[in-house]
């Protein structure tokens, strides 16, 4: 069976020479613009909308990347009462977990119900022992994301990654590793993977292996047809994706550090593209959120 969803494997994490680069941007081009129409009938695609209190941007880090505060901002808004009734106390299982931020993040979300959280990383990060005396129910390992099938705690029903997925060198045997896990179990699991859009190729040139598209993620939804159910949210679009290239990709003298020097003018143009975006359906997203729901017996994601 096909291990990954890109025909290459150049890793540009490997900051390998200029021609290898120029091979990478190639490559993913065509990756990404392959039979574009081919998406699974099953995958329901839609823009990620919702309303943002002030109290919503307080709780975000507004000098980060646009896409990176709207997957924080997609985190924050996700039903967590709702996905605590239909899964029970949220057993959490991060892959490309990083330092463990994230599970910090999801704690404060999620507060009392989540009853643990297993992080795995190809490397070890410094800070794990912290978090693990800070937050009993928090557990790490170091494991690469083609061998956690041994590693799964059995009372897992959420599994997440965030910025993972395109760093994985065979990211469909990651997701083998996960359908087996459901086959076996009889509980009700949730998926939500938060992953880079066509656009950030040319936003973030060199980075991971690949990008996403509805056809690339049609590989890894046709494997849970089996009593699942698939969303895939757009996340941001062209005014994000413009702020980004403006302040990130390639700033102007005037903007090269606009987040240090004026971090409140960024924070506005943030908002500003942010809520646009959401205003207008978007053709080129910023990126992408896919939530995979198996054995539901209501559905949490319409």
């Amino acid at each position: 069976m096909k291990n990954s969803t890109s025909f290459h494997t150049i890793n540009a994490d490997l900051k390998k020479k200029e021609h290898w680069r120029i091979l990478y941007r190639l490559c993913n081009t065509l990756n990404n613009w392959w039979f574009p129409n081919a998406i699974e009938p099953q995958l329901r695609i839609c823009d990620f909308v919702c309303e943002i209190a002030e109290a919503d941007w307080q709780r975000l880090d507004l000098r980060r990347s646009p896409s990176r505060i709207l997957s924080d901002l997609f985190w924050l808004k996700l039903p967590w009462r709702a996905i605590g009734a239909a899964l029970g106390p949220i057993n959490i299982f991060d892959s490309g977990c990083g330092d463990g931020k994230y599970g910090v993040k999801l704690q404060a979300y999620i507060q009392h119900g989540m009853a643990h959280y297993t992080g795995v990383d190809r490397r070890q990060h410094a800070n794990w022992p912290t978090l693990m005396a800070r937050y009993p129910h928090f557990h790490f390992a170091q494991l690469h994301s083609a061998a956690i099938a041994g590693h799964i705690p059995a009372t897992t029903n959420m599994f997440i990654t965030q910025s993972a997925l395109e760093h994985f060198e065979e990211d469909l045997a990651y997701f083998q590793q996960v359908r087996e896990f459901i086959q076996r179990t009889q509980h009700s699991v949730l998926q939500v993977h938060l992953l880079p859009s066509a656009a950030c190729l040319r936003l973030y040139r060199h980075h991971g292996i690949r990008q996403y598209t509805p056809r690339t993620i049609s590989l890894i939804t046709r494997m849970f047809h089996q009593h699942s159910y698939a969303v895939l949210y757009k996340l941001g679009g062209q005014a994000c994706n413009a702020l980004h290239w403006q302040v990130i990709t390639r700033p102007r003298p005037s903007l090269s550090n606009i987040r240090q020097t004026n971090p409140a003018e960024y924070e506005q143009r943030v908002r500003s593209a942010i809520q646009h975006d959401m205003a207008t359906p978007q053709t080129s997203p910023s990126f992408y959120a896919l939530v995979i729901h198996s054995r539901w017996q209501q559905r949490l994601f319409p």
